[in-house]
């Protein structure tokens, strides 16, 4: 047999595994017969499918590439070429695939589906706009799959309606279009229709159990109305289907700690922090979990790593609750730090100037540094003058000073405004018996 004929039976062969599912010899075979004649664009596109079947998408979108060198004007390599980048999240080369695709011809409406759905994807939703309408224009029927692809993107960006709109028409195309009932659903949640949503969601699941999105989202669901257990259940059930699902792990921590089930979330963060490394929030999260379990020094380098990853655009009120667990773990004066600049960004009547104001004089009194912290509680009592634990900072600076007659005026406005506070009427006893103490020196003194 010539070689030419070898090849073509190796790449029959292939094509007999492939359609029986065998795609370990599928691959073996194309190999072969790319291995005799390497030209072969059809060969290396079958290639390529063999791969992504096997979940081995880096190697299949090298064969595609090769395959659409080899077939310059041929659609399905750039198309699955595209839908490979948009697997391995690099979206600006799957938009670089898809528009070569639509060069050639306007009219495949998978690549427009899945343009607009990459432009979302690399957070550029005006271009993924631009593409919903150019792909009306283009298409010679509304498309399911370009509405549920928009869908998605206006969800992302919070445009509730539209999205909800989006999944609806959808729908009416094609009422099983993938991701349409999981799209009506998320815009459903989003605005407050918790039980329509939970209709939806039970009857995909009814069709597919093991549908992981469906079950992501109807624990979120659940959830949001307080069923935090039943939401649990829903996520062991999509960790017995994918264990690695980080998804799954990040609501089972925040679940777990709305709950106060601190080991739980301490293991469900401590998971997302091996799969995903980089994660931006999971160190914070587990270093709360160790403080609720009364564990500070094993919080505190979390913390730490914390602080020194965040970048400019964290806001000021995630600053302040950074402050208030570096403080919960005995690091007052990393905690001054943090806060020291935060206050002069609120308004006078934001409730949070004066609830950093408040930790600010926490953390310089915890610092040693009383005069600080006394002036900053000043400050709050200009805002609210009944604050009894200002009072309470004024008064132990006024005796740290050896100012009794000040920190005895302070305890007593502090009384006045709540003759119950425990360390108010601490600080009164100690007073007292300081009062006694140079009382009865100065007798001891004049008998002397």
């Amino acid at each position: 047999m010539n070689n030419w004929q070898d090849a073509e039976q190796f790449a029959d062969n292939a094509l007999d595994m492939f359609e029986r599912g065998r795609w370990g010899e599928a691959e073996k075979e194309l190999r072969k017969a790319l291995e005799i004649d390497p030209d072969q664009g059809d060969w290396h596109f079958n290639l390529g499918i063999t791969l992504e079947r096997t979940g081995r998408d880096a190697e299949a979108l090298s064969s595609f590439e090769q395959a659409s060198r080899l077939l310059e004007n041929a659609v399905d390599p750039k198309l699955a070429a595209g839908a490979a980048c948009a697997r391995l999240e690099r979206f600006e080369d799957a938009i670089g695939w898809l528009d070569k695709v639509l060069s050639i011809d306007t009219s495949v409406e998978p690549a427009w589906a899945m343009l607009v759905d990459a432009h979302a994807s690399n957070n550029d939703h005006d271009a993924a706009e631009t593409a919903f309408y150019m792909a009306q224009d283009a298409l010679p029927n509304p498309s399911a799959n370009v509405l549920i692809a928009m869908s998605g993107s206006l969800l992302a960006r919070s445009e509730d309606q539209r999205a909800i709109w989006c999944a609806q028409e959808a729908i009416k195309i094609d009422s099983e279009v993938q991701g349409g009932r999981l799209c009506l659903a998320g815009g459903l949640v989003a605005i407050g229709q918790s039980q329509r949503a939970s209709q939806i969601l039970l009857q995909e699941l009814r069709e597919d159990p093991g549908n992981v999105q469906a079950l992501l989202l109807h624990a979120d669901v659940l959830a949001d109305t307080g069923r935090a257990n039943e939401a649990l259940i829903k996520l062991h059930r999509v960790l017995e289907l994918e264990p690695a699902n980080v998804d799954a792990h990040i609501r089972a921590g925040k679940y777990a700690m709305d709950e106060k089930r601190w080991e739980e979330a301490f293991i469900a963060w401590g998971l997302v922090r091996r799969l995903q490394p980089n994660h931006s929030t999971a160190c914070l999260h587990l270093a709360q979990t160790l403080l609720a379990l009364q564990k500070p020094a094993s919080a505190r380098p979390l913390l730490q790593e914390y602080i020194e990853r965040m970048g400019d655009t964290i806001s000021n009120e995630e600053k302040l609750h950074v402050a208030e667990l570096m403080l919960a773990s005995g690091e007052p004066r990393a905690a001054s730090l943090l806060l020291e600049n935060v206050h002069q960004s609120f308004e006078k009547s934001d409730p949070l100037k004066l609830q950093t104001l408040r930790v600010l004089a926490v953390t310089l009194f915890a610092s040693e540094r009383t005069d600080e912290g006394a002036a900053v509680s000043r400050k709050v009592l200009r805002i609210d003058p009944t604050c009894i634990s200002s009072m309470h900072n004024l008064a132990l600076a006024a005796v740290i000073n050896n100012r009794y007659a000040s920190a005895w005026g302070w305890v007593t406005r502090g009384l006045r405004y709540d003759p119950l506070d425990n360390d108010l009427r601490r600080l009164r006893s100690r007073l007292i018996w300081e009062g006694i103490g140079k009382f009865c020196k100065k007798l001891l003194g004049k008998r002397s």
